[in-house]
């Protein structure tokens, strides 16, 4: 649930105005209010932060943010001289990805977590369970008056996300999250935003380059677990071991050419962990960061990153899977060796 305010730090935005208030209102209202659908238009500019090699640098991405009510969205992934390299168009029934460079379209429909099996009150009460949150006063960002709201592990009391959130519009105008041995794994932050002007309709029209290649997917269909074989042919084969606090939340098929994947969702509330079951041979584009090869005692295999967090790829009993997650690799191995 958490980790979607930090993707594009405008899927759960607010713009319910109130009074500003004289006193700290409760931190666990100020998250419920801030992870609300937004109610008025805007745009928006502002910088996605991750590290980047091992001498605590950083690699920056510029977004540009287009919403209008209900369910509008625009998102421009920017390039280093401002140039879009990237489109997001999303009306609520259709969603867009463009990439210029690669004259590619992906098209279908967006994820409702409305319809997955573990549902938003159940990710809220595992948040609940699992972090501690506090709240204090924020200093300013993109030139408004915050909160700044900060979650931590209850085992260890670890960091694990710090939210600078709009005191007026409960908009997150800058967040950053944590890795489990403490360290910063990224950040978003507002530069520039405009509440209440709508933005032109057309930015939410969406029409394909000519001669791009559409590329059609299906919606996430939520399943369970006994559902899994019929619906992929794939027998399930999760971990035994997850990490404390970390409990089975969804699953769907991915069609893949003419054959399935299974994608697998465990989460403790705020971070997750996604495990995909593929057939043998099946490879996906997983970014250009360095690989280390890793021997584990399910088989060969290496790890990586990606900008969901750390990677570990393997082959076991004939097929393919990908560990992706916030958390340790030593964690991660753990969890890649209980899977039977």
């Amino acid at each position: 649930m958490i980790e979607r305010l930090l993707l594009f730090c405008v899927c759960a935005l607010s713009g319910s105005a109130a009074a500003q208030p004289a006193r700290l209102p409760e931190a666990l209202e100020v998250l419920r209010q801030s992870l609300e659908p937004p109610k008025a238009a805007y745009s928006a500019e502002l910088a996605l932060l991750r590290p980047e090699g091992k001498a605590g640098g950083s690699r920056s991405q510029r977004v540009r943010l287009f919403f209008s009510p209900p369910g509008l969205y625009r998102r421009e992934l920017l390039g280093p001289s401002g140039e879009v390299r990237q489109v997001i168009v999303e009306d609520g029934r259709s969603e867009w990805v463009y990439d210029s460079a690669r004259c590619k379209i992906w098209q279908g429909e967006p994820a409702d977590p409305l319809f997955k099996r573990f549902g938003p009150d159940e990710e809220f009460d595992r948040l609940r369970v699992n972090y501690e949150l506090s709240l204090a006063t924020g200093a300013p960002v993109a030139g408004r008056a915050t909160w700044l709201l900060e979650l931590r592990g209850r085992s260890g009391a670890a960091l694990a996300r710090r939210f600078w959130v709009d005191r007026q519009s409960f908009i997150v105008l800058r967040g950053e999250t944590f890795r489990q041995d403490g360290t910063w794994a990224g950040s978003a932050v507002y530069d520039r935003l405009q509440l209440g002007a709508a933005p032109d309709p057309e930015l939410f029209h969406f029409s394909p380059p000519a001669g791009s290649t559409v590329v059609r997917r299906g919606a996430p269909d939520y399943l369970a677990l006994d559902e899994t074989k019929a619906a992929s042919g794939i027998e399930p084969r999760l971990p035994a071991w997850l990490p404390s606090g970390y409990v089975f939340e969804s699953l769907d098929v991915i069609p893949k050419g003419q054959r399935n994947v299974v994608h697998y969702r465990f989460s403790d509330g705020v971070d997750a962990l996604s495990l995909f079951q593929c057939p043998p041979h099946m490879r996906f584009d997983l970014g250009r960061a360095p690989r280390a090869q890793v021997r584990l005692s399910v088989g060969r295999g290496y790890r990586t990153e990606s900008s969901e967090g750390n990677v570990l790829v393997w082959n076991s009993g004939g097929e393919h899977f990908i560990l992706v997650g916030s958390v340790s690799y030593d964690v991660l191995r753990r969890v890649a060796e209980s899977v039977p």
